[in-house]
């Protein structure tokens, strides 16, 4: 546009010089058509910017991650006269569909529509916006432009898949009655903690009959003052520096692998703290599979946009939970020394530690000769440490006990 201006400029220089050396009809015809066509130009593309109408549509709004979405938008040129330069700028450019859903340059011909059509593969979790960021008109001279915003943009939601593990060699401690009555010498039989599933030692007395019943499966009823172990799910969710899609990968598979992780504990009715940094310190508490969709829902949407250490959130957790002996499962792809000895402190304390650690495939070769000495070191402090890369099956790796 900067060109086009320069030389309408020039042309209009050129003119105003050919009237002042030379006069006559002939300069002064050339000098007002030079003139007018900057106005005539103008004054068609405000008609056509005015009238032009467009239709957008998503064929839907809630996907599950591998899914895929139609997209199509449609723009009608209803006059006489030819619309010359549009442009269609789409939101998502700049995120994971930035090469499915690119930007359109076209001319409309009079008495005519345009129709592009979309099929976006959602490839990774989170929540985006669809639809047109902006339509840009040029005039047909190219040294004006005005441009048309919508109100609102159609929001996507892409849930992450559920895996489901047939078994989980993570250590996690669902003492049965018999253990508990060794450490709380009173409970309450009037109020009702949460459902758990039978395990040997319980009494006959506290098995939840009716829902035993609909679950098929014998569940045991645990009341207020009666030990219950929780598991603690500590979710890592700094922003790393990666490209967009090396984010959007790693990311998915954090979530990924602790949902997987929360459904197995919940659908074994076996109590979770799922804790994180997200504008502040968040604990979420759980106890049976009617509570994991409220988690599901969160886990989707949420976003990795902070610098908070998972260290740090270790550190507090440990700290709020210092008379309990939890079992402290950790998801995280930022893998450091200082994390090595906070999860060695936790472990001295006597917590049971596990560490499931998603590998970035763009570490520096000297940040991967640290990460492989400290994964090689933690099992032999005791610690579960699971591996799972990029491309690996989290559901594999999870249901494989590697040390």
């Amino acid at each position: 546009m900067r060109k086009n201006r320069a030389l309408y400029l020039i042309l209009f220089s050129l003119s105003l010089s050919f009237i002042y050396f030379y006069g006559g009809k002939i300069p002064y015809m050339l000098f007002y058509t030079v003139i007018l066509l900057p106005i005539v130009s103008i004054t068609i593309t405000s008609i056509a910017f005015l009238r032009f109408k467009y239709v957008e549509n998503v064929a839907k709004q809630t996907v599950v991650k591998g899914e895929e979405i139609n997209y199509s938008f449609c723009i009608n040129n209803e006059d006489f006269f030819l619309y010359p330069y549009i442009r269609v700028n789409f939101y998502s450019n700049d995120t994971v569909f930035s090469k499915q859903f690119q930007s359109k340059t076209f001319s409309l011909l009079p008495r005519s529509k345009k129709t592009f059509n979309f099929k976006l593969a959602c490839k990774y979790r989170g929540e985006y916006l669809l639809g047109i960021k902006s339509i840009v008109f040029e005039d047909y001279l190219g040294i004006f432009k005005f441009t048309h915003k919508p109100v609102s943009a159609k929001p996507i939601t892409v849930f992450p898949r559920l895996i489901k593990l047939d078994k989980l060699h993570i250590n996690i401690n669902c003492i049965s009655e018999s253990e508990s009555l060794l450490s709380n010498q009173y409970e309450s039989t009037m109020a009702i903690s949460d459902i758990r599933k039978y395990a040997i030692g319980d009494s006959l007395r506290k098995i939840h009959w009716k829902l035993s019943s609909k679950m098929n499966e014998l569940l045991v009823k645990n009341y207020e003052g009666a030990s219950n172990t929780m598991s603690a799910i500590i979710l890592d969710l700094k922003k790393n520096n990666y490209a967009i899609e090396q984010n959007a990968i790693i990311e998915d598979k954090l979530i990924e692998s602790s949902i997987a992780v929360i459904y197995y504990c919940l659908s074994n009715y076996i109590p979770i703290n799922l804790t994180y940094y997200s504008q502040g310190f968040v604990e979420f508490e759980a106890n049976n599979p009617l509570q994991f969709e409220g988690i599901y829902s969160t886990l989707s949407k949420i976003k990795f946009d902070h610098d908070v250490n998972v260290k740090d959130v270790l550190d507090i957790y440990t700290g709020k939970n210092s008379l309990i002996r939890t079992n402290i499962m950790l998801f995280t792809s930022n893998l450091s020394f200082e994390l090595y000895d906070k999860l060695y402190k936790a472990k001295l304390s006597g917590y049971d530690v596990n560490l499931i650690y998603i590998a970035p495939n763009v570490a520096l070769d000297s940040d991967k000769a640290d990460i492989d000495n400290i994964l090689k070191e933690l099992p032999e402090m005791g610690i579960t440490t699971y591996r799972i890369d990029p491309e690996d099956d989290i559901k594999n790796i999870l249901e494989t006990l590697l040390n």
